[in-house]
Parts: structure tokens; C-alpha cells; sequence
């Protein structure tokens, strides 16, 4: 079913049926026979342990060098986002043929010095728009689908294959509802279709993670199998959605699989990550127990969480008012699905103000921030800051996540924060109230005993765990040099009938910045090297006016500055720094060189004159403009006064 603007259904059905479906036998697979030997067949029970799955191991094989054929064209697989932070957006091109898997964000550091987010660089797929068949997303979260929005529009709105959740989600990311009915989709049923686009054959495989409908993708392509696992764990009890379908996993394992491109995030733990079974009855202790009102933090897009608060809100007769705009939304998306059932009056929005009729001990909030984000619901709460709560001795609040790398100082901060006003705090700390969506290394290590790939990339993180899970690998007898350890984004692998290959040519990736919502892309290193040095050393800008006739120069040159020097060294300064740009241009005015390139040269010695100086080297920007000395005659007087302004986008060379 292609539509544009039509209300979620799960019950279509695409015309793409598996052969094999039901056990029959595929006819004229493409799938790759693994060349490894003295394989054993893998048991598809489900409780079977991971030492049983590891006893398949991979044969120890003399360095794999492929041997390609005379004008043979490879699958080209390439990554846009994911090699080099968390995050998903790869492209698989074959011909006349490409598709992406995922198109996430990467949320944006203190690095990139004030911008809202990172998304990835498509300017190949627009180069190759006439190749390029559609979108298919593994799951709802946003570093999977969070650059849609910005770049379904660039790519006049292609198709996107998904399932229900996922395509609610894209839909309610974007701001203008006209333009998410732009949106053409199909959606998936993973148990049934096959969706054959130009080269490729699609299936979905169902894995397990903290949002519902998380699914890899096992894709035919002339030259073998890929299979990307998205980001998984394998979770007998979910507290949500279905335990992952190892039986298919096994069975295309068993069918043969070229490349696994394998999620490598949790590879650093050992075991198997957490039940989410296990978190549920901890958070239904949690809020039985509560005596007065409990605020719980989380993240939005972790569904799962969310519908496990509100279900036992429900149980134990409290209700939950939702604090965030996102936390609103992907809620909002989950009950429009049937994913949350419980009686009208339990999910209210703080906004309401009917959290102030409510006992004490009936109330929930469930609130963004749990990473100490500054203006999240939660930190606004630890300053008094928010507006519809003001917590006080004797609230819970619970923060049911992880700390983010990097977000270890801000969380501190907060939770100090929460704990001078008298809150009972419930960290991670305390008890097993988050797991990750993770797998640990003995969910690797299922995954790579039943898909038995001849060749594997780690993927979807920086490259310490990938290197971990390549040592996973190892470990478990896979060759060296059948792991593919690319070390940037942009760089494609090449896969053909003999083998799979890293490319000696790559991509070359802009980082695109989005700097506010719907207001255009940033050019990445310049702005952020650009705000990186006026974060660190300021600003000073000097503007020239230059006769129009004798290129001397006319009046004062101007100069402004901001974030550079203490206001008590200012001026001296300044007139130093005029001092020396005057004789400099007076210098070489008359050795016939163009205006420009005197004040390029200006502009490079400046630099080097100012880090003497102050021992720091701020952005300069110079500007002239070509004046009529006899039209400005009284204006401009023969001293060198200096004259401040404020200067708004002036040309010349910055």
C-alpha cells in the first residue's frame, strides 16, 4: 500500500511473499554459501545458552585475499552515520540501485559549540537521486530517524518501508503536519513480506530493544546476504513486544550470510543485558512504595519504559501526568497504536494544573531529563525553575537511564541538586531500574554463533567497542581479516562474489549542523572551528576605507571588538592594534597589489601580532569599503582617533 497521508495500518499487506516461507526452500537464492567448515547446525531454542551457540565456532582459515573478476561490479555498502559516534545511516548501492538503512541524528556535543544537531551528509545520495529506491528504518528512535525530517524534503519525500510505530514517530518529528503528510510509506509485516526493491530483497527480522517494532534487516543483493542487526539485545521476557525471532535468525544463518554489520554498543559488558521484565517489577515496587509524589525521569523514545510506568500507574490506582513535549508525543503516538491500555482519567498532561487537586501519594510525573539536559522538565525542577511543579521533602524522583558519555558532570549536578531539597533520590545506583537495549557480550555472541557470517563490520559506535567487539569475534575463531575495521564515516565496503573489501576510495563527509529547528544547515567545520575560537580567544573586526581613487586610506580605520580583553585594557590595545594594521597597509599600498590580498596579508600578520600581544589568537575579521575622499572631506578627520561600532555583517574577508 502507497500512500501519502493516510491513518496507520498494520493490516496491509505487500505483495512481496517468501518463497521459503514456511520452511520450502528459496529458489534461486542469491544467499551466499559460507566457505567455513565443519559447521553444525544451530538449535533455534530459544533458552539454549550462549556457551552452546559459541561451541559452533568459526574455522581458523589462511589470510581470505579476493580474487575479483574482470569488470566485476561490487555491492557498495557505505556509511554516513555510525563508524564514528552512536548513531545509524548506511547506503547499499549495486548498479543503477540504492537504498539507506536508517537516517539518524547525532545529538550535538559541547564541541559543536551551540548547534541543536548533527545529521548525516547526503550530498551522494542527491548526487545519484535517479538510483536511489526508498528508506528502510530498523526502529522509532531518534538516531535512527531523527535526520528524516530534514532530509526526506531534500530527496522530494522517497519511499520509507516500516511498521506502524516507527512511521508514527517520523511522522510526529516533524513540525509541520503538512509536511509529514508528504510522507509516502509502506508498512512492513515482518512474519509475512519480502520487499524486493531493484536489486535488493528486504526482509525484516524481529530482535528486541527498549522501544516496540525493532527490527534487523537481512538484505539479498547480488553478490550474498547482509544482515544489519540494528541496535538489539535478546530478551526471553519483554515486557512489551516479542522475544526476538532466533529461529529466522538461525535459519538465514543456516542460508548463508556474506556480511553482518553488528551493533557493537554493548560489546563491553559481560553477560546478557537485563530483562525487561525484571526492570518492571522493580519500577511496580518502586511505585507501590511511594508514599509521596514520585517523579520519574526517562527518555521519551524509550517506549517500552513508558508504557511499563503507566501500566502499573494504573494497577495501583495513580495517575500519571506527562512533563516534555517529547515525552507528549512519542506517548501520544503509542496509544494511537493500541500499545497503551489503560482507563481514561490515568495519562494527564502536567499542564493541566490538575496536579495540584490530586492526593499526594496519586501522583505521578513522568518527566524528560534524566541526562541533566539544562532545560529538560527534571533540571528546571532541581532550580525551582518549572513552572507547574515545584518539588518539596519527601518526593521520590527516580532517574531511569544511564549516564550518556559525556553527560556524567551535568547528571551530577542535577542529581545534587534534587538531593539538597530533601528528595529521596533512586539512581541506578540503588537498583536495576534501566536496562540498556543493548546486547552484553553474550547476546554478541548468539548473534554471531546463528548468522555465522563469512565476513563482519562492526558498526554504530566509536571505535573502542568496536575493536571489543571485534575482539568478540576473534575470540570466537572468526578471522582478523574478515573483520572489517574502517575507521571514518565515508568509508564504502565493496562485496563481491569472492569476497567483501575495504575501498581505497572514500567519501568525503561535511558535518551539516542544524542550528534551531527548520532554519537551514550550518557548513560544519567552519562554523564550528569558527565558534570555537570566539568561544575561546573572542572577536575583533576592523573595517577600512579606502579612497577610491589613490587606494590611500581615508579617516580611521574602525575596530570593534567582543570577548577579548578586559574592558580596563581595551583601549590600549586597540590603539595598538590600529597602530599596526595602519602601517602595514601604508607599507605595501604602493607595490601595485590589489587591496585585497593587502589586506588578506594584514589579516594573517594581525594574528600573529595580537597571540604576542595577549598571548591569544581571537577570530579577526576585516572589512573595506571604497569611499569618495572629496564627498567625506569633513568627516574624516587626519588623526588616528578610533572609532567604535557595533558592526553588522560587513563584507570582506572573514
Amino acid at each position: 500500500m502507497t500512500t501519502t497521508d493516510q491513518s496507520i495500518n498494520s493490516n496491509v499487506n505487500i505483495d512481496f511473499k517468501p518463497a521459503h516461507y514456511k520452511g520450502e526452500k528459496r529458489e534461486n537464492s542469491s544467499r551466499s554459501k559460507p566457505s567455513y567448515t565443519n559447521r553444525h547446525k544451530s538449535s533455534h531454542d530459544p533458552k539454549m545458552n550462549s556457551e552452546k551457540y559459541v561451541a559452533h565456532r568459526y574455522q581458523e582459515q589462511v589470510a581470505h585475499n579476493v580474487k575479483i573478476k574482470p569488470g566485476e561490479e561490487p555491492v557498495r555498502i557505505g556509511s554516513l552515520l555510525g563508524l564514528e559516534q552512536v548513531g545509524q545511516c548506511i547506503f547499499i548501492e549495486y548498479k543503477d540501485d540504492i537504498i539507506l538503512v536508517d537516517a539518524g541524528m547525532e545529538f550535538a556535543a559541547n564541541e559543536t559549540m551551540g548547534a541543536d544537531y548533527i545529521i548525516p551528509d547526503i550530498a551522494y545520495i542527491k548526487k545519484n537521486i535517479k538510483k536511489f529506491k526508498g528508506v528502510f528504518l530498523t526502529h522509532g528512535h531518534l538516531d535512527h530517524i531523527g535526520a528524516l525530517r530534514d532530509i526526506l524534503p531534500e530527496l522530494d519525500f522517497p519511499m520509507v518501508y516500516t511498521t506502524p510505530l516507527t512511521l508514527g514517530l517520523v511522522k510526529k518529528s516533524f513540525d509541520d503536519i503538512k509536511m509529514a503528510q508528504k510522507i509516502k510509506y509502506k508498512i512492513v509485516d515482518p512474519d509475512v513480506d519480502i520487499i524486493k526493491v531493484g536489486s535488493f530483497m528486504v526482509e525484516f527480522v524481529r530482535v528486541n530493544h527498549n522501544i516496540p517494532e525493532t527490527f534487523a534487516l537481512s538484505i539479498t543483493t547480488p553478490k550474498g546476504v547482509l544482515f544489519t542487526s540494528a541496535d538489539f539485545k535478546i530478551d526471553h521476557t519483554p515486557a512489551i513486544d516479542l522475544p526476538a525471532d532466533l529461529a529466522k535468525i538461525a535459519r538465514i544463518g543456516t542460508e548463508g550470510v556474506k556480511l553482518y554489520i553488528g551493533d557493537s554498543l554493548g560489546s563491553n559488558r559481560p553477560g546478557f543485558a537485563i530483562s525487561e521484565k525484571v526492570i518492571g517489577q522493580n519500577l511496580d515496587k518502586v511505585i507501590r512504595d511511594a508514599k509521596g509524589r514520585l517523579v520519574i525521569s526517562t527518555f521519551a523514545s524509550n517506549v517500552g519504559r513508558v508504557i511499563q510506568i503507566i501500566e502499573s500507574a494504573a494497577r495501583l490506582g495513580k495517575v500519571v501526568f506527562l512533563s516534555g513535549r517529547s515525552m507528549i508525543g512519542y506517548t501520544e503516538v503509542a496509544a494511537e497504536l493500541g500499545y497503551i491500555r489503560v482507563p481514561d482519567g490515568v495519562i494527564r498532561k502536567i499542564e493541566s494544573g490538575e496536579i495540584n487537586t490530586m492526593p499526594d501519594e496519586k501522583i505521578i510525573v513522568l518527566s524528560t531529563g534524566a541526562q541533566g539536559e539544562e532545560f529538560s522538565a527534571l533540571a528546571r525542577m532541581s532550580r525551582d525553575e518549572f513552572q507547574y511543579f515545584q518539588l518539596k521533602p519527601g518526593d521520590t524522583v527516580l532517574t531511569s537511564s544511564s549516564a550518556i558519555p559525556g553527560n556524567e558532570k551535568q547528571m551530577a549536578k542535577m542529581i545534587n541538586a534534587l538531593v539538597t531539597k530533601g528528595v529521596n533520590m533512586i539512581t541506578l545506583d540503588d537498583m536495576d531500574i534501566h536496562a540498556s537495549g543493548h546486547g552484553g557480550a553474550e547476546d554478541h555472541k548468539i548473534m554471531l554463533g546463528l548468522l555465522k557470517p563469512q565476513f563482519f563490520l562492526p558498526f554504530y559506535t566509536e571505535a573502542s567497542l568496536r575493536y571489543r567487539h571485534r575482539a568478540l569475534a576473534m575470540d570466537m575463531g572468526m578471522p582478523s581479516d574478515r573483520i572489517m575495521m574502517p575507521s571514518t564515516n565515508g568509508s564504502i565496503l565493496e562485496i563481491y562474489d569472492d569476497g567483501v573489501v575495504i575501498s581505497d576510495k572514500s567519501l568525503k563527509l561535511n558535518t551539516v549542523l542544524i542550528d534551531g529547528k527548520g532554519k537551514g544547515h550550518l557548513s560544519g567545520e567552519y562554523v564550528i572551528k569558527a565558534r570555537q575560537i570566539m568561544a575561546d580567544a573572542g572577536m575583533v573586526s576592523l573595517i577600512f576605507k579606502i579612497d577610491n581613487q589613490n587606494k590611500e586610506l581615508v579617516g580611521n580605520i574602525q575596530i570593534e571588538s567582543r570577548g577579548f580583553v578586559y574592558s580596563s585594557e581595551v583601549k590600549d590595545i586597540h590603539t595598538s592594534i590600529v597602530e599596526f594594521a595602519r602601517k602595514k597597509y601604508n607599507d605595501n599600498k604602493g607595490k601595485n597589489r590589489p587591496v585585497a590580498d593587502i589586506l588578506k596579508m594584514i589579516k594573517e600578520d594581525l594574528g600573529g601580532y595580537i597571540n604576542k600581544i595577549i598571548g591569544r589568537s581571537p577570530m579577526i575579521i576585516i572589512g573595506y569599503v571604497y569611499i569618495s575622499r572629496d564627498a567625506f572631506k569633513e568627516e574624516f578627520s587626519s588623526e588616528d582617533a578610533i572609532v567604535g561600532s557595533t558592526l553588522e555583517e560587513q563584507g570582506g574577508d572573514s
